[in-house]
């Protein structure tokens, strides 16, 4: 069954960050935020780990996780729902799925990789800014959002 349509397909690959929810040994939320996502077929997420002991503790304990991926000139995107399983570096499991990555960012960052957390998505909701529920329409809103982008990147550099 697949749950990874071409459109979001198409999110993933162009986004790539997204925030994880999982929940602690306490019952405490987390979440956080991984800039390393790729879709591994039609129903697997996966992003690289490189500083998430807490989300890796986590997903050892409850592997139930949500990741919230949105594009923010659209102001559309999506929840991922399912179960999360961590793949460590020297296994042969991360040495199969390790050129992936490498193909995307390069060999000195993707070096950086201690596993990769692979979740297998079982439910996937839409989100969507209110901005639709008045009549927005997608072109306007992405034109909104880049000038914004766009004068907050020039204010930066202007110091």
């Amino acid at each position: 069954m697949s749950v990874l349509t071409k459109s979001l397909l198409h999110l993933i690959a162009e986004q790539k960050f997204g925030y994880v929810a999982t929940v602690g040994t306490d019952g405490a939320p987390n979440v956080s935020p991984k800039g390393t996502f790729i879709a591994l077929d039609s129903e697997t997420i996966a992003f690289g780990e490189i500083r998430s002991p807490s989300t890796i503790a986590n997903i050892a304990h409850d592997p139930r996780v949500e990741v919230n991926m949105v594009d923010v000139f659209s102001r559309k995107g999506a929840r991922f729902r399912g179960a999360a399983r961590f793949v460590e570096r020297g296994t042969a499991e991360f040495d199969a799925l390790y050129p992936r990555w490498e193909e995307i960012w390069g060999p000195d960052f993707s070096a950086l990789f201690n596993g990769f957390v692979v979740i297998r998505v079982t439910s996937v909701k839409p989100l969507t800014s209110p901005a639709y529920d008045v009549g927005a329409e997608e072109m306007a809103l992405r034109a909104e959002w880049l000038a914004k982008f766009t004068k907050i990147q020039e204010d930066y550099l202007d110091g």
